[in-house]
C-alpha cells in the first residue's frame, strides 16, 4: 500500500525555527540566497561499498556494483539546471571523486566541501526536485513530497509518487548482441537478479544511462514542474504500454510513476 500512502498523505516531518536558520546558513555558505532554487543530484559509486569494509572484504562487498553509476554523466543535466537559473548541488556522504572544475559556481560539490548529516536532510526537503539513481537516498525527498527524477534504476523498482519520473538501465545480451526487452526481463529471473555475478553468468551486461538520457529526464521534470512540458498522444500510449507489462506478481505492480517520455520514444523496441 506504499503507493496509496505516498500519494494521499502530507509529510509529518518539519524543521524547527532553529533548524530552518541552520539550513539557510548552509545555503548562504554555498552562495545560494533565499530567492534562488536548486536541485540535488547524486550517484552511487564504488565508494559506497568500499568505505565500510577492509581491503580484504572489498571484492566481496562489490556484489551489487551493477547499481553504481558515474557522476560525470549527470553534469550535462546540472549545466542545464544552471542555464535555467537554478543551482545544482551534488549530494553524497561517501564519493570516489570530486566534480571536475566546470567553471560554473552554480554547480556545487556539496559532497566533498560542505556535507553534514543535517544538510543531507534539509537540502532534500527544500530542493525543487532530486535527480539521482537507485541509492536509498532518493527516498529522502519522497518523505517530504519533493519530486524525484530517478535514473539508472534496475530492475524493476520505481519511485513511489505519480509526480515522479524514472528511467532504467538497459540489459545487453552479449551472445545475441542486443538489449533485452522489458517483457523479457520481467518474465524471467533477470528481474530478480541482486548480484553482479548473476548478470555475468547469464552473459548479460548492465548499461547505465547516458549523459543525454539523464539530461532529457531532468528537462522533462523541470518543464513539468514549471507547467511547460507537453505530452503527446503517442507519449500516453507508450506509458500505457509500459505499465501494461507490469503484472500483480511484479515488485512494482500498480506504480503510478511515469517513465521518461523521451526515453520511451527512443527505446520503443524495448516495449515489444
Amino acid at each position: 500500500n506504499e503507493y496509496y500512502e505516498f500519494n494521499n498523505t502530507e509529510p509529518n516531518l518539519y524543521f524547527t525555527a532553529s533548524e530552518e536558520k541552520k539550513g539557510k546558513k548552509l545555503l548562504k555558505k554555498m552562495g545560494i540566497d533565499d530567492n534562488s532554487w536548486f536541485i540535488c543530484f547524486h550517484s552511487r559509486d564504488s565508494a559506497y561499498l568500499d568505505k565500510e569494509h577492509s581491503s580484504l572484504d572489498k571484492e566481496k562487498w562489490r556484489y551489487h556494483d551493477f547499481r553504481d553509476s558515474d557522476i560525470n554523466n549527470y553534469l550535462k543535466a546540472a549545466e542545464y539546471i544552471t542555464s535555467q537559473g537554478g543551482y545544482a548541488i551534488r549530494i553524497g556522504k561517501v564519493v570516489n571523486k570530486k566534480l571536475p572544475d566546470l567553471n560554473n559556481p552554480q554547480i556545487i560539490d556539496y559532497a566533498t566541501k560542505y556535507r553534514t548529516d543535517f544538510g543531507d536532510i534539509y537540502l532534500h526537503a527544500k530542493c525543487k526536485f532530486s535527480l539521482g539513481d537507485s541509492a536509498g537516498i532518493w527516498s529522502l525527498p519522497t518523505i517530504f513530497n519533493v519530486p524525484v527524477a530517478d535514473v539508472n534504476f534496475i530492475h524493476f523498482h520505481t519511485p513511489l509518487r505519480k509526480g515522479d519520473l524514472f528511467i532504467l538501465k538497459k540489459i545487453w545480451s552479449i551472445k545475441e548482441e542486443r538489449f533485452l526487452t522489458f517483457r523479457e526481463i520481467l518474465d524471467s529471473e533477470v528481474a530478480r537478479y541482486v548480484t553482479s555475478a548473476q548478470y555475468k553468468k547469464a552473459g548479460l551486461k548492465v548499461v547505465e544511462n547516458t549523459a543525454e538520457e539523464i539530461l532529457d529526464l531532468a528537462i522533462e521534470m523541470n518543464e513539468r514542474l514549471d507547467g511547460k512540458f507537453e505530452t503527446t498522444e503517442e507519449d500516453e500510449e507508450l506509458q500505457e504500454n509500459f505499465h501494461s507489462l507490469l503484472k500483480p506478481h511484479h515488485w512494482c505492480y500498480g506504480t503510478p510513476t511515469r517513465i521518461g517520455a523521451k526515453f520511451l520514444r527512443e527505446n520503443r523496441e524495448l516495449l515489444e
